[in-house]
């Protein structure tokens, strides 16, 4: 979009005789330009802001990633004690998420987190 504006200024700057100021065209295509322009340094800045947001929401939860991480380790590490416990990353993720279902919700993003990471660990 700003490219194709750009490229339409240019054409019409390259193509003005006489006057700039006298070309109303050419201020036309200066003013939707220059809107167009604003309006996309809005919608950047609110997206910075957004992505700033989610990632603050994002790192919030990374406990609970470590955990699941660890917790799918060891019980794929069972497997070398004895291959009857022996489980796959599709049955881990069922359970993973059921925890993750299960375990109390609350407005309060530590507690919510507190409460994923010991749900699996009182369930039966």
């Amino acid at each position: 979009l700003i490219k194709s504006l750009e490229d339409n200024l240019l054409a019409k700057l390259s193509q003005t005789e006489g006057s700039l100021v006298d070309d109303t065209e050419l201020i036309s295509v200066l003013r939707k330009t220059k809107t167009t322009s604003q309006e996309v340094k809005e919608k950047i800045e609110g997206s910075i802001e957004n992505e700033r947001i989610i990632n603050q929401a994002r790192e919030q939860y990374r406990p609970v990633a470590a955990r699941g991480s660890i917790l799918y380790f060891l019980v794929s590490e069972l497997a070398l004690v004895n291959h009857m416990y022996q489980t796959s990353l599709a049955q881990f993720l069922g359970v993973f998420d059921a925890s993750m279902r299960n375990a109390a919700p609350t407005q309060l993003a530590p507690q919510r987190i507190l409460n994923i990471i010991t749900e699996p660990m009182y369930s039966a």
